[in-house]
C-alpha cells in the first residue's frame, strides 16, 4: 500500500492531467496580455511602445531562459520543484503588475518583461514535455499521442482565456483581472508534484508481452533468471536501447551543435515563432483597419486557439504514421498557401474565421511534431534540453514577428510587407524541415512502430 501511494504521483495519466492544466493556465495567462494594452496605456498615460517593449522582453525571455531551465530540471533540482518555483515567481511577477503606478513604468517593464518571462520557461512546452514524455516508452504512439494532447491545452488557454479575460477586464477592471490571474496561478503550482522526475521509460522492442499476459514483465527479468531465449533476447534489447542513448549532456549538446539536421529545425521553428507572434499580436489590429470590430477581431484569435487544440492533437496522433520531417514540412506549406489566399480575397466575417479555422490547425502544431522530431534524431534522455534550445529560436522569431510588425506599421501604415515576409519565411522553413535528416543518431532509423513490434 505504501508503494503504490509512493507511485502514485508519478503516474502517466495524472501527469498528462497536470501538464494539460499548467498549460491551459500558463499558456492562456500570457496569450492575453495583449487585452491589457489599451486599458493600461489609456489610464496611465503611457504609449504603446512602453507595453510593447514590456510584451516584447517577455517573448525574448521566455525562449532565452529554456535552456538553463531546463538544465536545472533534468541535471539539479528535477522537474517537479522547476515547475513548482517557476509557477510561484510569476504569479509573483502578475502581483507586482497589478501594483505598479503610472509613475513605474520601469517596474512594469521589468516585471512583465523579465519576472514574468523568465519564469515562463520553467511552466512551459519544454519542460513540461520532457517531463511528461519520460513515463512514456521512447518513440511509442502513447508518447507521441501525450505529445500531442498536452500540448493542445495550450492552444486552448488561448482559446478560452481571452473572450474571458476580456470579460473580466470589462466587468472587473485590468488590476482586478490581474488578482485573478495570480490566484491561478498560485493554485496550479501544487500539481508540480505530478511531473516530477522519473526514470525514462525504455522503449518497446516487442508486441508479445500484450499477447501474452503469461510472459514475465521487464521487471521481474530483472530480479530472476530468464528461462526462455525470447525473454533473454527482449532484456538484451532493452539493454542496448538504453546503452545507445547519451550518456552526458555535454556529448549531447555536441552531437546538436555539430549537427545540420538541428540547425535546420530550430531554424524552422524561428520562423514558426515569427508567424505566430505576429499574428496573435497584430491580427485584431489588421482587421480593424479594415473595418472589422474589436470584438469580433478577439474572437479571431480565440478561434486560432480552438483550432490549434485539434490540430496538435491531430498532429501528435500523425506522428504514429508519418516520419516528422514530412509533417512539418506539409506544415509551413499550408501555413503560406493559407496567408497567400487570406491576403489576397477581401476581408470579410467569412473569410476571417475561415482563415482563423483552418490556420488555427497549423498554429502550434508544430510543438509536438518538432518534439518528436527531435527526440527521433538525437534520442529523448536530454530531450528538454535539446528542445528549449530551439525554443529561444521561436522565441527569438517572436519577438521579431511583434516588434518588426510594429515598426513596419509605423513606418507604411500597412502591414502587407509584413505578410509578405510571412510567406517567404513559410517557404524557407518548409524546404529546411524537406532537407534536414531524420537519420537516428541512436542507431535505428525512424518507421512506423507497429513494424517495429512486428519485427522484433
Amino acid at each position: 500500500m505504501a508503494f503504490s501511494l509512493l507511485r502514485f504521483p508519478d503516474s502517466p495519466f495524472l501527469s498528462c492531467v497536470a501538464g494539460c492544466i499548467i498549460l491551459w493556465v500558463f499558456f492562456g495567462i500570457r496569450q492575453s496580455f495583449g487585452l491589457l494594452l489599451l486599458p493600461i496605456t489609456t489610464e496611465y498615460g503611457w504609449d504603446r511602445s512602453t507595453f510593447s517593449i514590456a510584451a516584447a522582453l517577455l517573448q525574448l525571455f521566455w525562449g532565452v531562459s529554456q535552456p538553463f531551465i531546463v538544465f536545472l530540471a533534468e541535471r539539479k533540482i528535477g522537474f517537479g520543484k522547476v515547475i513548482f518555483v517557476s509557477s510561484v515567481i510569476y504569479a509573483v511577477g502578475v502581483l507586482i503588475l497589478h501594483f505598479c503606478t503610472s509613475s513605474l513604468p520601469g517596474l512594469f517593464i521589468f516585471a512583465m518583461g523579465i519576472i514574468v518571462g523568465g519564469a515562463a520557461g520553467g511552466n512551459s512546452f519544454p519542460v513540461v514535455l520532457s517531463s511528461v514524455g519520460r513515463r512514456f516508452p521512447q518513440g511509442s504512439k502513447r508518447q507521441s499521442m501525450a505529445f500531442g494532447i498536452v500540448s493542445s491545452t495550450g492552444s486552448l488557454g488561448q482559446g478560452c482565456f481571452l473572450p474571458i479575460a476580456n470579460t473580466m477586464i470589462t466587468n472587473m477592471g485590468w488590476k482586478w483581472s490581474l488578482i485573478v490571474y495570480a490566484i491561478l496561478a498560485f493554485a496550479v503550482s501544487p500539481l508540480a508534484i505530478f511531473l516530477r522526475t522519473v526514470d525514462q521509460t525504455p522503449a518497446e522492442t516487442i508486441k508479445a508481452d500484450e499477447e501474452q499476459p503469461e510472459k514475465k514483465t521487464a521487471d521481474e527479468i530483472d530480479d530472476v533468471s530468464a528461462d526462455s531465449a525470447d525473454n533473454s533476447e527482449e532484456a538484451n534489447k532493452k539493454d542496448q536501447l538504453i546503452s545507445n542513448q547519451p550518456q552526458t549532456i555535454k556529448a549531447t549538446l555536441k552531437e546538436a551543435f555539430t549537427s545540420v539536421t538541428f540547425l535546420l529545425i530550430t531554424l524552422g521553428f524561428t520562423v514558426c515563432g515569427f508567424h505566430v507572434s505576429f499574428i496573435a499580436t497584430h491580427l485584431p489590429a489588421y482587421l480593424e483597419g479594415h473595418g472589422i470590430d474589436s470584438s469580433l477581431a478577439a474572437w479571431s484569435v480565440s478561434v486560432l486557439g480552438f483550432g490549434s487544440c485539434v490540430g496538435t492533437v491531430t498532429m501528435g496522433w500523425l506522428c504514429t504514421k508519418f516520419r516528422p520531417k514530412y509533417l512539418l514540412t506539409c506544415l509551413y506549406f499550408g501555413r503560406v498557401v493559407i496567408m497567400a489566399i487570406f491576403i489576397w480575397v477581401p476581408v470579410s466575417l467569412t473569410t476571417i474565421f475561415v482563415f482563423s479555422a483552418i490556420f488555427g490547425l497549423l498554429w502550434l502544431s508544430t510543438v509536438p511534431v518538432t518534439t518528436k522530431f527531435v527526440g527521433d534524431v538525437f534520442g529523448f534522455r536530454y530531450l528538454g534540453t535539446l528542445t528549449s534550445i530551439t525554443f529561444v529560436g521561436h522565441q527569438i522569431g517572436a519577438f521579431c514577428g511583434a516588434y518588426i510588425g510594429g515598426l513596419e506599421y509605423d513606418a507604411t501604415g500597412s502591414y502587407i510587407r509584413m505578410w509578405y515576409a510571412s510567406l517567404a519565411l513559410g517557404i524557407f522553413a518548409g524546404f529546411a524541415n524537406l532537407l534536414a535528416s531524420d537519420k537516428s543518431l541512436r542507431g535505428h532509423h525512424p518507421q512506423p512502430l507497429k513494424e517495429v513490434d512486428e519485427s522484433a
